[in-house]
């Protein structure tokens, strides 16, 4: 037996790490995942006071004090965006970029153990808790056809420990090791801006507890922290820095870059679940996410050979890019609609409340998904096995920025250029969002 149990441990893991996504877009609050396995997704996302699979850790590391032996899941989400930007281009034409036709892929896995005849209970996942993806080639104005793109990813591994205090009351806490990533290539009228890939490594952690009222209505509360992130840094001087002048384009390459104090935002919430008839159960979550203190904008810095040439030429080696993302409350429902034990269907919203103005609209970093639509299935061909499916449609009202854009203001004043020569293509720039995914999870029980 213990021989067995160590195989599966090593062979969990080795899923864990062979399953890190390279390329993960988030059904978004902002950036921010709304849940981590289908049975969530098809409810609205909602999973803080429903302990059914152990990738409610994720959210409330009480939850795994539900799991009546063992369980393990394995998620896999397929995203397609559908991004437009409009916006004045080369030789001041209108010009409709698209985001690139890519399939995309979040998955993730978690396992969790209830300790026989003890009121403790573990777990281990791995996640993709915050991310986004963009590529568009841009008409700009002064570099001719270019490269936008961003890739920001935020991938967490770690245990979670849950005590039940009570036959009703659990608490639990989850700490994680988390790894950031941050790639941006964007013009901005006479300005061409590339970071290269900045990466890091940092720590989090939760708590959260459950308490089942009744028999038909569970509450769960959580707290999640902020990550404690290195500062991102790129490797091999690969950041690059464009500037158009009368007298012709400057490039200053070979450029090591520095992001610095750069955070995923900490979190919490209320969760509610309420089965008014044994068939039927009703889920609502509410969430509050902290992003204005560390995404208010990006202090980057540029060192190694290529800063020596931008001294030389007057520029500064550190920009601050204004991102003024503020602070956002989420809302999700969702109801459940048991067949016996073997089927399930689902349906869901969710809502974000707008977390960036238009007045900084960044299409390469796109304002979250505001109203999402969703619906599951799942189905327990045995005991020990549930294959759930779901599918997700987002979709937002549409930003257009005003002319005289944010960016311009600071960058211009940054560079010590006069106000109004930058003419990025963000002024007056507008975007239509929105993307659907389908998920797939699978879990057994044992």
């Amino acid at each position: 037996m213990k021989k067995n149990y160590a195989n599966f441990m090593v062979f969990f893991c080795f899923l864990m790490f062979t399953l890190a996504p390279v390329n993960a877009w988030a059904f978004l609050d902002f950036a921010k995942v709304v849940g981590f396995d289908a049975s969530a997704n098809g409810r609205g996302g909602t999973s803080i006071a429903i302990g059914d699979d152990p990738g409610s850790q994720e959210i409330n590391p009480a939850l795994i004090s539900e799991t009546e032996s063992y369980a393990l899941e394995s998620s896999l989400m397929l995203i397609n965006p559908d991004f437009k930007y409009k916006y004045t281009g080369t030789g001041g034409e209108r010009y409709s970029s698209k985001d690139k036709d890519r399939l995309l892929m979040a998955p993730g896995m978690s396992f969790a153990s209830n300790i026989k005849d003890s009121p403790w209970a573990w777990g281990l996942s791995i996640s993709a808790p915050d991310a986004v993806s963009t590529d568009y080639t841009i008409q700009s104005k002064f570099f001719g056809p270019t490269n936008a793109y961003s890739e920001c990813t935020h991938l967490r591994a770690g245990p979670s420990v849950a005590y039940q205090i009570t036959s009703d009351l659990s608490v639990g806490a989850r700490f994680g090791i988390d790894y950031g990533t941050l790639d941006l290539r964007m013009p901005l009228g006479l300005a061409f801006l590339d970071l290269g890939q900045t990466d890091g490594f940092g720590v989090s952690g939760a708590l959260g507890a459950f308490y089942k009222a009744t028999d038909n209505l569970n509450f769960g509360v959580y707290y999640e922290s902020p990550t404690f992130m290195q500062d991102l840094k790129s490797r091999g001087g690969d950041g690059y820095i464009g500037l158009a002048t009368p007298g012709g384009n400057m490039h200053f390459s070979n450029l090591d870059v520095t992001v610095e104090d750069f955070s995923f935002p900490q979190n919490f919430g209320l969760g509610v679940a309420y089965s008014p008839i044994p068939s039927l159960r009703i889920s609502s979550d509410l969430k509050f996410i902290g992003w204005k203190k560390d995404w208010e904008e990006l202090t980057i810095k540029y060192s190694g050979a290529g800063a020596n040439a931008m001294r030389n030429a007057g520029m500064p080696t550190t920009l601050k890019v204004p991102l003024n993302i503020d602070n956002q409350w989420t809302f999700g429902i969702g109801a459940e609609y048991f067949f016996g034990e073997i089927y399930k269907v689902s349906l869901g919203y969710h809502y974000n409340d707008n977390a960036m103005s238009d007045n900084y609209l960044l299409p390469y970093i796109p304002a979250e998904v505001k109203n999402t639509i969703t619906c599951g299935f799942s189905i327990m061909p045995v005991k020990s096995v549930k294959i759930a499916f779901a599918y997700m449609y987002g979709f937002m009202d549409d930003s257009i920025a005003g002319s005289a854009h944010a960016y311009d203001a600071s960058l211009e004043k940054q560079l010590g250029l006069p106000p109004g020569s930058l003419q990025s293509e963000l002024n007056g720039a507008e975007t239509e969002y929105a993307a659907q995914a389908v998920q797939i999870s699978l879990s057994f029980y044992w």
